[in-house]
């Protein structure tokens, strides 16, 4: 079972699929201030339920975002405003359901750099990740993430807007338990 709450309690800079020698086909997780994390699950199981977490349907996702990048495949996901993960190919498979997309979260992309006939992706965390995929084709994918971002940003600004509240009145019982339960909620978390 994938603890989710453990996963997603840290910034998540990268989400790759990699071979494990003791368990196969397994999941690497680059985290911002923290090591990394070894899941033994596809990497499509363990997006798929970090998606869930934030009540998307994948599917819907890039059918939606598709139509915006004129794109089927590769499309970036919007998990916040500020966390869009970009499709990137970093694997050759080796058997036919093994995954070869990882993901990387698109403001922890710093730059792309060439070694040899190599691409890497560098983070800002100093970390360097091979891609497979040619330079052009990940300038593409970065600036479908742009779009995706900006698109998600106007979807989500245009549904979620403040009422016009007056400030000026008093607090009622019923507000601040409202305001104690959310902050019980928030210290669970912590």
């Amino acid at each position: 079972m994938i603890e989710i709450d453990k996963i997603l309690m840290n910034k998540i800079i990268a989400i790759l699929p990699i071979y494990l020698d003791t368990k196969g086909n397994s999941t690497k997780i680059i985290f911002e201030n923290k090591e990394d994390m070894f899941i033994y699950y596809r990497t499509i199981r363990v997006l798929k339920s970090i998606a869930g977490y934030f009540t998307l349907d994948l599917r819907k996702v890039r059918n939606e975002y598709g139509k915006i990048i004129e794109s089927k495949n590769m499309v970036p996901i919007p998990l916040t405003k500020r966390d869009i993960l970009i499709p990137m190919k970093t694997r050759k498979p080796i058997s036919k359901n093994d995954g070869s997309i990882g993901y990387f979260n698109l403001k922890y992309i710093e730059d792309i750099l060439k070694k040899d006939e190599e691409i890497y992706i560098k983070l800002i965390t100093g970390k360097e990740i091979k891609v497979l995929n040619s330079e052009r084709t990940i300038i593409k994918h970065i600036n479908d993430g742009k779009l995706v971002k900006q698109s998600y940003k106007e979807k989500f600004d245009s549904h979620v807007k403040e009422e016009d509240l007056s400030y000026n009145t008093p607090a009622t019982k019923k507000d601040i338990a409202l305001l104690i339960r959310e902050l019980v909620d928030i210290k669970k978390r912590l």
